[in-house]
Formats: C-alpha cells, structure tokens, sequence
C-alpha cells in the first residue's frame, strides 16, 4: 500500500511539475494532492480537470453482498482539445477506486497481455473497466452498508507528437453494500 501511495504522490508531482513548466493558453489544469486514508470524500478531494470526465461509475455486478468481491467501470470523456491515452484492456487498467473501510483492496495477480493504450479524441468517449482479481487489484465489501469512493484514473494528454502532459482524474461516487446472501 506504501508503495502505491508513493506511485500516485509521483504522479501528482510530475503534473504539477509539468504543468509549472509547459505554458498552454488552451487549457487549465488543476491538481490537489489526493488525501488516501481519508473516510469522508468531497470535491475538494479530486483532482479537476478540464480534459477529461469519469462519469456513469458502475459496479459489476450491481447488487453487492457483505463478502462478494466486484469490479468497477466508468464512462470516460474527452472534453478537451488534445487526444488523450491511458491503459484501458481488460488484464491491465489504469483505472482505480479508493474506497472508506466498508471496502477492502488488495493486491492480485495481473495478467501480463501487453496492449496498446487507448487513445481518445476530443469529443469521444468509451468504457473503461477495473475487472477485480485479473487486473492487480481486487475490491470485496466487507461491510453492510453506504460506501463513500472516488474512481481515480491516470492520462496522458498528447499536445503534440513530442509533448505529452501526464495527468489525473477523479470523481466521486457511493456503493450500496447489501447483507450477507446467507442472511437472507
């Protein structure tokens, strides 16, 4: 978990870093630190910005029981000028939640297909999916209940052949945890 929380505080420098050094009149971007082990989210919480949109979070399989284990997907938006790439296949997304403690995440195996990353256009969008157990990560609902999240998922905006902005999206959602099926 300490590693992970390393991986995305880097992510987060090299925007800003990025965004300190390159001056583009088109466009804003906004970064916040992301606050990892806090149980209330709001939207001081995520990180903004103007290129692309997390939207339409689902989980899979809708109805969640205490225990079950399920994986998570997003409608993702180009609202911007410049395409944008991310890793999006099924064995291996770069798509991510960070849940309250009524979720639990752990480590999993990941599959090794390499895949080119999926490159979206302004005014496109598509499906993305963080498939639990095959694609580094499993989610399993240990508590009935609300459980307050936010999906994050890392991007690059191409300007240019040359210059490329890594970046960060987020947006917050709920997952209704429901009893245990053997208590039904």
């Amino acid at each position: 978990m300490r590693i992970f929380l390393i991986l995305l505080m880097s992510i987060v420098s090299s925007v800003v870093v990025s965004i300190c050094s390159l001056y583009i009149p088109q466009q804003v971007i906004i970064s916040e630190p992301i606050a990892k082990n806090s149980t209330s989210f709001t939207s001081s919480d995520l990180i903004h910005t103007s290129i692309l949109q997390v939207e339409q979070i689902k989980t899979i399989p809708n109805k969640i029981h205490v225990g079950e284990e399920f994986s998570i997907n997003a409608t993702v938006k180009n609202t911007g000028i410049y395409p944008v790439t991310f890793i999006a296949n099924l064995c291996d997304s770069e798509l991510y939640a960070l849940f309250d403690n009524k979720v639990e995440v752990t480590r999993a195996p990941e599959c090794k297909m390499m895949a080119d990353p999926v490159k979206l256009n302004a005014g496109e969008k598509v499906i993305v999916q963080r498939i639990s157990g095959i694609s580094g990560l499993t989610y399993k609902a240990l508590e009935e209940g609300q459980s307050n999240a936010k999906v994050l998922l890392p991007f690059k905006i191409n300007i240019s052949d040359i210059e490329v902005v890594d970046s960060l999206v987020g947006n917050k959602f709920n997952v209704t945890i429901n009893p245990e099926l053997s208590n039904l």
